[in-house]
């Protein structure tokens, strides 16, 4: 990669280009040189320079950084360094050469239903690894991502499945920044207890985990609604769509295991995200086993209906990478 002049550096890295610039954070595709032609490609949020001094801006970048350091999981998109330049704090994120599923789904609408297990499967592996991190001590973090949305799965060229933007995830001694009743995250995939402001566990994780897949496998929100207030009482009461329209699409067995992920009670739910995960595995569908090509494959057919196939094999200076900023809020990006 040549480095684009007019962007610089940002400490050790080399900005190539910026990707998306929102209300808190804007993002880079930046590489981070080495002796003998070493370059490692990189993505770096960094926090707009006048919110720095926002203290309660300053403390959620810098909570989500501390977080996303202490995951170490294969589908969680790792954080490689954090650092501060001119009174501006940013973090360096692995570069996943790919699309968001938000994306993918923009183009193929539904997915055949051994890609969504695959994706279930890889997704609540990622939450089973989020919801079950310890402190120092060996006590339960108790965290909740609260942002479990197609615009948050990254998918890879090679066929990696990653969750990101912990920006809003929350634990038992995380500090508390929303006032009572409010809400952060996206609506359309909440839980009916986050969208009451109140308590949460991994089963609102799990919830709207669940709302993605059945999304992904279906083409449409289970639940039908055309305003915000609609949504509210559908997913509050439970009332989705006729079951018929998810056994159609996904087969018996994983509308039975979505049907159970959306129930409104959290005691209905599974009760782990290794539950889910174990219901997941016993759906029995052709062709079921674990590919990534399949992944790769819904990538490659994105990028090609956005004429970016091109793009994607050689990213370079001001280029449009192919990467989807998928934490360039700090927030999380919607707030309802």
């Amino acid at each position: 990669m040549t480095p684009s002049a007019e962007l610089g550096t940002l400490g050790r890295y080399r900005l190539v280009a910026r990707l998306a610039q929102g209300g808190m954070a804007e993002v880079f595709l930046a590489v981070l040189p080495g002796p003998d032609g070493f370059e490692k490609p990189v993505v770096i949020k960094r926090m707009r320079p006048e919110l720095a001094g926002v203290p309660e801006s300053r403390d959620m970048f810098a909570q989500e950084a501390r977080l996303m350091g202490a995951f170490g999981h294969g589908h969680i998109l790792s954080v490689l360094d954090y650092g501060v330049e001119g009174g501006a704090p940013f973090l360096v994120l692995e570069y996943v050469e790919g699309v968001d599923l938000a994306r993918a789904l923009v183009v193929k609408r539904a997915l055949p239903p051994v890609l969504v297990r695959h994706l279930g499967l890889c997704l609540v592996r990622a939450l089973e690894h989020v919801h079950g991190l310890r402190d120092a001590r060996g006590e339960l973090l108790g965290l909740v991502h609260r942002d479990v949305s197609p615009s948050n799965v990254l998918l890879g060229r090679s066929g990696d499945v990653k969750l990101g933007d912990f920006g809003i995830a929350k634990g038992l001694r995380t500090p508390a920044r929303t006032a009572p009743g409010a809400t952060r995250g996206k609506l359309r995939y909440m839980s009916p207890e986050q969208l009451r402001g109140g308590p949460l566990d991994a089963r609102a994780d799990l919830f709207s985990l669940g709302v993605l897949l059945y999304e992904a496998v279906v083409g449409q929100s289970p639940f039908d609604a055309a305003t915000d207030a609609q949504l509210l009482l559908a997913v509050r009461d439970g009332r989705m769509l006729p079951a018929e329209t998810l056994r159609a699409a996904a087969g018996a067995g994983l509308a039975t295991v979505l049907e159970r992920a959306l129930r409104p009670h959290p005691a209905e739910r599974f009760a782990s995200a290794a539950e889910l995960g174990h219901a997941l595995l016993s759906v029995e569908l052709a062709g079921a086993s674990e590919q990534p090509w399949r992944v790769a494959a819904l990538v490659q057919e994105t990028l090609v209906a956005e004429g970016r196939a091109e793009v994607a094999a050689s990213p370079g200076p001001g280029a449009a990478s192919p990467f989807s900023a998928v934490l360039l809020e700090t927030q999380g990006g919607e707030e309802a």
